[in-house]
């Protein structure tokens, strides 16, 4: 037979092992949401390079592409970002809209190599603000 003290000593210790067990686990699931977004952000790294190695030889369609390609992979960064606190996205966003509009400008009578020159800078911008914000994420 269990005494009253006895009881209320196995309730605390099992109360104290449930909050441990809930605070690894929310430890555990903002690791995992950190490693999805860092993830997320090294695909669309990918995807801007690739946008942004345009040449001579590339096709409209490669431009297209490439263009849906970090479209896709930023809307992924987005989302996996709403769950990481430390992913402060607002340099981030502005950029990649300067981008999108500047993609957006260009008209249909240009060349391929018209249309690099007048983005590259601007996934330049993408590019230094999605690398800072690996960094304030402390992805490797």
């Amino acid at each position: 037979m269990i005494s009253h003290r006895g009881f209320n000593s196995f309730l605390a210790a099992l109360s104290l092992l449930l909050l441990v067990s809930c605070a690894n686990k929310s430890a555990q699931s903002t690791q995992e949401q950190k490693a999805r977004l860092c993830t997320d952000l090294a695909r669309f790294d990918t995807a801007l390079a690739t946008l942004k190695s345009m040449g001579p030889n590339s096709t409209v369609g490669d431009f297209k592409k490439a263009d849906n390609q970090v479209r896709a992979t930023f809307s992924d960064v987005t989302k996996s970002a709403q769950k990481v606190q430390d992913a402060k996205t607002a340099d981030l966003q502005r950029a990649y809209d300067n981008l999108e509009k500047a993609i957006r400008s260009i008209p249909n009578t240009a060349t391929l190599r018209q249309a690099g020159a007048s983005i590259s800078g601007k996934v330049a911008a993408v590019q230094a603000a999605e690398a800072q914000m690996r960094s304030n994420v402390s992805c490797t």
